[in-house]
């Protein structure tokens, strides 16, 4: 085993964690008001992942991952209203009855709330390698099986369009990209000496996960979500 693949072999079992400790997001059956704080906790992230992710550019000094991040996660994720993941989400909720207002000032839950002071910690108060990791977890939490299953609940329960899910399924495509390539520039740039401090952020960074979407699954389910077990 090289000491790249242990590297991210390790940084999968964290994925592996929250996959079967934070599913019930994915598997939650939404009602319409459920489906509404979803997008309101979700985009409060979606937007918070930008800044998290040009933290990392900033600390970084390695020109390849800084334009890898610039390319893949700010510019195609927000640098244009077409792609950005926000705005596609801003749809989304605007076609479940919220106003638009109601997204751009959405409060979050005190879980939402701390998660994002976690990852705000983890890619803007630690090394570049601590912050790349933490944020490349993330872009593989659920990916794929668990996210399709999340997409088709929705179509089923809510009676949406794939075009009006086009949120989720951007993700699914998109996360494939950005995940695989965050994991291969951690394997190339980061030295064996720091793997501890990656893998230690990762678990922090999908612990924080955990909790934020713990949070929006408990809320979800106050508002008359299912959520199934299995």
């Amino acid at each position: 085993m090289t000491t790249s693949a242990s590297l991210l072999e390790r940084l999968d079992a964290t994925v592996a964690q929250h996959n079967r400790e934070g599913a019930g997001l994915y598997r939650a059956i939404p009602t319409r008001e459920a489906a509404q704080i979803y997008v309101q906790q979700w985009g409060l992230f979606t937007r918070h992942s930008r800044r998290c992710w040009a933290w990392v550019v900033g600390n970084c000094p390695v020109v390849e991952v800084r334009r890898f991040i610039t390319r893949e996660n700010l510019y195609e994720e927000e640098g244009a209203d077409e792609t950005s993941h926000y705005e596609i989400l801003a749809r989304l909720g605007v076609k479940l009855g919220l106003p638009r207002a109601a997204i751009d000032a959405a409060e979050a839950l005190p879980t939402t709330r701390l998660a994002l002071l976690v990852w705000e910690t983890l890619t803007k108060n630690r090394s570049w390698a601590e912050g790349l990791a933490a944020k490349a977890v993330l872009e593989r939490v659920g990916f794929p099986d668990l996210r399709r299953l999340r997409r088709d609940n929705w179509k089923r329960a809510l009676g949406l369009s794939d075009a009006d899910l086009g949120f989720f399924t951007t993700h699914i495509e998109a996360d494939e990209i950005h995940g695989s390539g965050a994991y291969d520039l951690l394997a190339r740039y980061v030295p064996p000496a720091e793997h501890d401090a990656a893998v230690a952020a990762a678990q922090a960074s999908i612990e924080a996960m955990m909790l934020h979407s713990n949070g929006i699954a408990a809320a979800m389910q106050a508002r008359g979500a299912i959520l199934p077990s299995e």
